[in-house]
């Protein structure tokens, strides 16, 4: 498998650099291809990438698919035909096209406040290629020296004048004159009269008045209202609500029963697919209230992310009345599809081994008529351990099958945690149980769960947290093979004996992701933070404790007769996205993670123990074959490479080739380490005074193929640095490649 992975990631790498030769080929005589353009500005207070999109003709993209292009260009060949819908024509330079870009980065300039800017392009051509060039100079810009807003009404006067307090205005004195700084300050004007109630009110009934005759350079700015525009607060008469409507079939619509809840009348068809309760709970909009858009938007939001419902519409109308002016919002609930069945056949890369899953899932999506969700799930899975064994205990494939079912609920039913975070944050609570068998020729072991889960995320979904309340696991060994139990009995296999007894563990956790998720910026950086902490046991133990129960021989307390497990974990996890290019972009991780076992537990559970080497760590190791620290013990057995402590440190250069193609160069440092000194893994324990000298480095390149739904990873890398041989010997980057180095075919971003 390593051996077919090598070759195809030398393939690609050659293929890259043959296609790239020779881009003029079927250049016309007489025309060039756009082979550099180049724009330089003297202010650091504009980059060039905004003034980049205002160029219409920018360099050839990728010298790999003007290659594709060439080398099957003509060819009535099908196989070549097919290939050729990958390259891309070379771009011929157009010398209009250069007079309008820099015609286009003028204006772009006065826009952005440099009033006198001058913008000259020149062209080289030489060899059939063409290089632009483009210098802006930019001057001293314009800048606001006093900005007020000059609205001939009292009430409105009253709420800018408290935003002003507030320091809430963008426009201060001394900052640039920049008409896209100007539009947003009228974006948010407007908004914030439209959530007090001005109904009417639009960007458009405001505008500047600027001042230029000052002083060099300087300008006075003034917001004001249109003239010809009145504008009035509105306030909510009625709040209407037709559930069931269908827009495509509206004469069919027939009233067969209305309530009065909490100031809605709700009106349905034929059933009250959704409770009044519920649609109260996300309507924000009641009689007697001010408009406001905003109330409008999340109400929006909040209806449509119910699970039953397929299509909202909100609109409002305008109301005679003589002393003030009303509106009656009325709010069209169409029903969604209430059950669902999916199938599918999908790849798995646990933990590096690769196999099939395939799986069936019903659900109801309105089980209680409040839009909650029931799900049963039906999952079986065939999976191909990597690793060799030559004592033949271990049958290195298995399968396993479960059963699945979940209750979620579009609500927090924690007290008071809904009603405190519903304007910021979507609330949903989930119960789940399920069983799985995991069944192998030297064992059957056995998984049951209990959940319950509460999630909440922002608006911007840049923020996502969730608690698990009740976090239930019993692992059990109903049977083992006779020479599976002479195995684990062998002196020294205590560490395997343990992976392998029966587990119970009862705890809580909570985890939090932040990250960026902002688009279209060039040198954007993404980000993505990740905290994670859960404790097991500590309810038990508690409860055993008061109650006066007794401890085994191992000084342990039992449940279903056998010792329940107690720990506390944490993990934070950082990494980040950076573009350099317009192709290029680097990527860095970070991984810390710490699990204790205290009070019932001498070790961890297996499964919640750290491992290194593979797709997603240091690569170059096999998954489960390096660490902890220096240990070079039985590289065949998992249940000795796992421990207590995690780090993990990488690096990468992602090149984009062509739009589905990408080429990576990476470099990765990391290792595990135990909290104790553990008999069967000597030189594991984790030590300050020398851990940094067992840190694993491995480095090596990789190719990525963006399937649009998925990304199919191939990664080659080669181990640098190694832990396991005597302090002298681990540099091994020159050593034999046999045993040093790996190939790895996975399924999405290493992070």
């Amino acid at each position: 498998m390593k051996s077919i992975l090598s070759h195809i990631i030398l393939l690609l790498f050659f293929a890259g650099l043959f296609f790239a030769c020779d881009v003029t080929r079927h250049v016309p005589q007489g025309q060039y291809t756009v082979d550099k353009v180049s724009l330089d500005i003297d202010t650091k207070d504009v980059a060039p990438p905004e003034l980049s999109p205002f160029i219409r003709q920018q360099a050839n993209s990728s010298a790999f698919e003007i290659g594709i292009y060439n080398w099957t260009y003509g060819s009535k060949f099908f196989l070549k035909k097919w290939i050729g819908k990958l390259g891309k024509a070379p771009v011929i330079y157009d010398d209009r096209a250069r007079l309008q870009s820099a015609n286009q980065i003028n204006i772009e300039m006065r826009n952005k406040g440099y009033l006198n800017a001058q913008v000259e392009s020149r062209v080289d051509t030489a060899n059939k290629k063409a290089k632009v060039y483009y210098q802006v100079t930019s001057k001293e810009p314009y800048r606001i020296q006093d900005f007020r807003i000059d609205i001939a009404n009292q009430r409105i006067d009253s709420i800018l004048e408290r935003r002003n307090k507030r320091n809430r205005s963008e426009i201060k004195p001394g900052i640039i004159f920049d008409m896209y700084t100007l539009e947003d300050e009228r974006t948010r004007v407007s908004t914030l009269l439209r959530n007090r109630g001005y109904y009417t009110m639009t960007e458009d009934n405001l505008h500047y008045l600027a001042d230029t005759t000052l002083r060099s350079h300087q300008t006075d700015l003034t917001m004001i209202l249109k003239d010809s525009v009145v504008i009035e607060p509105y306030k909510i008469r009625k709040v209407s609500v037709f559930s069931g409507y269908d827009p495509l079939n509206r004469r069919a619509y027939k009233v067969r029963d209305s309530i009065l809840y909490k100031d809605i009348q709700i009106y349905y068809d034929s059933t009250r697919f959704i409770r009044p309760r519920v649609l109260a709970y996300n309507i924000l909009m009641r009689p007697g209230q001010l408009y406001s858009a905003s109330s409008t938007t999340k109400t929006y939001n909040y209806l449509t992310e119910l699970n039953s419902v397929s299509r909202v519409n909100i609109q409002y109308e305008e109301v005679a009345e003589s002393d003030s002016a009303a509106l009656d919002c009325k709010i069209y609930i169409t029903l969604g599809n209430i059950h669902g069945i999916q199938t599918g056949l999908e790849g798995t890369n646990k933990a590096g081994d690769l196999g099939i899953a395939a799986n069936i899932v019903y659900t109801h999506h309105n089980i209680f008529n409040g839009s909650e969700v029931l799900g049963v799930k039906l999952r079986g899975a065939y999976e191909f351990v990597s690793g060799g064994d030559t004592s033949n205990v271990f049958n290195h494939n298995y399968y396993e099958f479960g059963i699945g079912v979940t209750l979620g609920f579009p609500k927090s039913h924690i007290p008071f945690v809904g009603k405190l975070s519903r304007d910021r944050f979507k609330i949903t609570s989930e119960y789940g149980a399920s069983f799985d068998i995991q069944n192998r020729p030297e064992y059957i072991r056995e998984f049951f769960n209990l959940s319950w889960k509460n999630k909440w995320n922002n608006e911007a979904k840049t923020v996502s947290q969730t608690l698990n309340l009740i976090d239930i696991n019993y692992v059990m060994m109903p049977w083992m093979s006779d020479d599976f139990k002479t195995y684990l009995n062998q002196p020294g296999n205590q560490l395997a004996r343990y992976s392998y007894e029966d587990v119970f563990t009862a705890g809580v956790g909570y985890s939090i992701i932040f990250t960026n998720a902002s688009t279209g910026k060039f040198r954007q950086r993404l980000h993505t933070v990740r905290l994670n902490a859960e404790t097991s046991g500590n309810t038990l133990d508690a409860i055993f404790s008061l109650a006066g129960a007794k401890k085994d021989d191992s000084g342990q307390y039992n449940i279903l007769g056998n010792p329940f497990a107690q720990y506390a974990k944490g993990d934070v996890d950082f990494s980040q996205t950076q573009r350099i290019t317009e192709k290029g972009s680097i990527a860095y991780h970070v991984g810390l993670g710490v699990a204790y076992p205290y009070g019932n537990s001498f070790i961890l559970p297996f499964e919640k123990r750290y491992y290194a080497g593979g797709p997603n760590s240091v690569r170059g190791w096999s998954t489960r074959r390096l660490g902890p620290g220096s240990y070079n013990g039985d590289t065949d057995n998992p249940a000795t490479h796992v421990g207590d402590i995690n780090l993990i440190m990488s690096f990468e250069y992602r090149h984009k080739v062509l739009k589905w193609l990408e080429l990576a160069a990476f470099a990765d440092a990391g290792n595990i380490w135990t909290i104790r000194d553990y008999d069967n893994q000597p030189g594991g324990m984790f030590d300050f005074s020398s851990f940094y000298k067992e840190l694993a480095i491995g480095t090596g390149v990789g190719i990525r193929l963006d399937l649009d739904f998925l990304i199919v990873r191939l990664d080659s890398g080669k181990r640098v640095y190694d832990p396991a041989h005597e302090e002298g010997q681990r540099w091994v980057l020159f050593d034999k490649f046999k045993g040093n180095w790996g190939a790895y075919l996975a399924i999405g971003y290493p992070f």
